[in-house]
């Protein structure tokens, strides 16, 4: 009798917690952890008609890796090393690049910052760009230092302020400028500015390939002089057509090719003949 009471106690105090409520207990949620997003790299060959006779080019090897912190920021790191190509002279090293740049994203606008070193200088620029409905666009101010002389300094931007989509095509207002700090920079330039209409386009587009294009034409180049008033205006036009092919859901190859015509006019006694450039890009992308 004695061990049923006590059973039947034992059953009471379980029966009972039981049926109390349980408190949850609170999840936790995981630290955001650095991780890598994407692998590559990339071959680029520069090359215009004013070049030396066996001259091919420059050639530039590039490797990027793309990682991202949490869902807000994220960093990059780009190397890339030239060479100046000649049939009979062969290769050349021309210099290289270091790129390390970090990026904060906002619910419209990111920004970011981007540290570059190069053979003869550093330089130092702060990012953005915003997207709001049909509009968006980019901005990369910078200052340029050429490795402690001071007198040989610049500011520098590279933006396109206003981009207008609908559908597949849009329009853009391009600048690129330098305002130099001294007289021994750019043979006594002290600004340059060009400014550019580009017209870009999605072409064609399916579950693997993607081609789009790109028509440029340059209104205004202006040079400001320190000492001389000569100087040659290019109004030049340009076309680029680029494709994107995945050849797996995380490989990607991409491609395009730039032809620049120099259309140039002379302020002074000397006008250069018009000429062209040419800009051939293939690279590949790994994504994780």
């Amino acid at each position: 009798m004695k061990k049923i009471s006590i059973l039947l106690a034992s059953l009471a105090i379980v029966s009972s917690a039981y049926g109390k409520e349980v408190m949850p207990v609170a999840e936790v949620a995981p630290a955001p952890m650095l991780k890598v997003t994407s692998v590559g790299q990339s071959i680029e060959i520069d090359n215009d008609s004013n070049s030396e006779d066996g001259n091919v080019g420059i050639v530039m090897l590039g490797n990027s890796v793309n990682l991202a912190y949490g869902d807000d920021w994220t960093f990059g790191l780009f190397a890339r090393k030239e060479w100046n190509t000649d049939t009979d002279d062969g290769f050349g090293s021309t210099g290289s690049r270091l790129d390390l740049s970090a990026m904060r994203a906002y619910e419209n606008v990111n920004l970011g910052v981007r540290w570059r070193q190069e053979k003869e200088s550093d330089s130092y620029f702060l990012l953005g760009d915003y997207s709001y409905g049909m509009l968006s666009g980019w901005f990369e101010p910078a200052y340029v230092s050429s490795n402690g002389n001071d007198d040989a300094d610049s500011f520098y931007i590279e933006a396109m302020p206003v981009i207008a989509t609908y559908g597949p095509v849009s329009v853009g207002y391009y600048i690129e400028a330098s305002d130099y700090r001294g007289d021994s920079n750019n043979d006594g330039v002290e600004r340059e500015s060009v400014h550019q209409i580009r017209l870009m386009a999605d072409l064609y587009s399916n579950d693997k390939l993607a081609i789009n294009g790109e028509l440029r034409y340059q209104f205004a180049h202006d040079v400001d002089m320190k000492n001389s008033t000569e100087w040659q205006e290019n109004n030049k036009y340009g076309v680029q057509l680029g494709a994107e092919y995945s050849l797996t859901d995380a490989l990607t190859i991409d491609g395009y090719y730039l032809y620049e015509f120099n259309d140039y006019t002379g302020h002074g006694e000397n006008d250069d003949a018009d000429d062209y450039y040419g800009e051939f890009y293939i690279g590949w992308t790994y994504s994780f």
